[in-house]
């Protein structure tokens, strides 16, 4: 064998092999830019993107759960949306009969004792204390009672579907109710869509952002420290967030983060508290991270069925008996998702356009379909699948019959012309 066939096979080879073992080195790859979703102390938790809705990252994100102090950030966006910072409220006797976690733990307070609403509201969210909680409560809805009802109606307002709340602090022991078994109740997907509508509000964001990691508010005249209960603001793109821990809720979170152009929040329920009492923080900054590098998956490939729709038709087309037919609907583009149990539960892709008419619907025309997840839809291009000879197919018997009626029509037509042309015919020859 000469050298050039030698290196005519060679290069064969090498060809070959190239070309079967590219298919796996692109596997290989894919496997290894997969990133794999995080495992978390939390019982249930979820990241989502500020400014689109979509859900990034989930676990248990519908498991109804005790929020903790997470609570107050309801209490804190309807404060700020009914007060302004130079307001002046006084403490009561019955603000005064909150006592865990209060300010009136660290400083002798009495009932006229006053303190603005600016430094309320950095006690109820940076420091967590709850007879400010108490006190926001009094001073917006007259009564702890109304303003009960009216955190209730907010979160109906932002389509908080599993949340109620039963007091403004989130103490699972309510001071003013001991005998009370009820407690706050919500979900990390409620309490996510709860914090990207507090977060909106420029208040609510300035007061929890990283410049208040430590501050001093004004307690009837003296300076009180205080210091965020927040373990990583200004950390792995925190720019605030809200802590809770009660018993039954375990260890709670809700976090706001800002990195590489985009925000998030993050929702970390019933989490342990640990011996350092960071594990809620660590689960975090995990699930951030994750959802700062994860990437869509496929949902739905060009070309797949995604469901049916019933069309209405009249038979013939413009008149005639109304009749409903079933059609598939396919979609024609690649759809994209985060993949996780949440979106895999919800995400759904309809057809909601005002033409429901199988006649104009057929001939397979290109139509707008919605890919959507409770807080996010997007368009996508699709064909809903009916053609007029399957309109003209399903009512076969009924054409069949109208053509016999029309013959039958006719012939009697032509039956009682002859007639009466006969009858004429002949009254012309007595006529003669």
């Amino acid at each position: 064998m000469n050298l050039k066939v030698k290196n005519l096979l060679k290069t064969l080879a090498l060809t070959l092999s190239v070309s079967l073992l590219a298919p796996l080195a692109n596997k290989v790859s894919a496997q290894e830019t997969n990133i794999q979703a995080p495992e978390i102390i939390g019982e249930a938790a979820i990241t989502m993107d500020i400014n689109t809705g979509e859900v990034i990252y989930s676990k248990n994100a519908d498991l109804k759960l005790s929020p903790a102090s997470t609570t107050k950030l309801m209490t804190a966006l309807l404060f700020a949306e009914n007060k302004s910072k130079a307001d002046m409220l006084t403490f009561s006797d019955t603000v005064l009969k909150v006592k865990e976690t209060s300010l009136n733990n660290y400083k002798a307070l009495k009932s006229g004792d006053k303190i603005s609403a600016e430094d309320t509201m950095k006690a109820v969210l940076i420091f967590s204390a709850n007879d400010t909680a108490y006190l926001m409560a009094e001073s917006v809805g007259g009564t702890v009672d109304n303003f009960i009802n009216m955190m209730n109606e907010k979160a109906a307002e932002l389509g908080l579907k599993d949340t109620h709340f039963v007091n403004p602090s989130g103490l699972e022991i309510d001071p003013l109710n001991p005998s009370n078994t009820e407690v706050n109740q919500t979900t990390a997907y409620d309490l996510a869509k709860l914090g990207i509508a507090a977060f909106n509000n420029e208040w609510v964001r300035d007061t929890i952002s990283p410049k208040n990691i430590d501050t001093t508010i004004n307690l009837s005249g003296s300076p009180m420290q205080i210091e965020s209960r927040n373990k990583i603001l200004g950390k792995y793109g925190n720019i605030g967030g809200k802590t809770g821990t009660e018993e039954l809720a375990g260890h709670c979170f809700v976090g706001f983060f800002e990195k590489d152009g985009r925000d998030l929040v993050t929702v970390v329920l019933k989490s342990e508290y640990g011996a350092t009492g960071l594990n809620v923080f660590e689960d975090t900054e995990k699930i951030a991270n994750y959802s700062y590098s994860a990437e869509k998956e496929v949902f739905k490939n060009a070309g797949d069925e995604v469901g049916t729709i019933d069309l209405t038709y009249k038979t013939f087309r413009f008149f005639g008996p109304e009749k409903q037919i079933t059609a598939p609907i396919y979609v024609n583009e690649n759809v994209e998702y985060y993949k996780n149990d949440f979106n895999d539960k919800n995400a759904t892709i309809s057809y909601n356009g005002d033409i429901k008419d199988a006649w104009k619907l057929s001939g397979n025309k290109e139509v707008t379909l919605t890919y959507s997840t409770p807080s996010y839809s997007q368009d996508v291009t699709g064909t809903i699948k009916i053609s007029a000879m399957e309109l003209l197919k399903a009512n076969l018997p009924l054409y069949l019959l109208s053509l016999l009626i029309i013959v039958i029509i006719l012939v009697l037509v032509l039956f009682i012309i002859r007639i009466i042309n006969t009858r004429k015919r002949r009254s012309r020859r007595r006529y003669y």
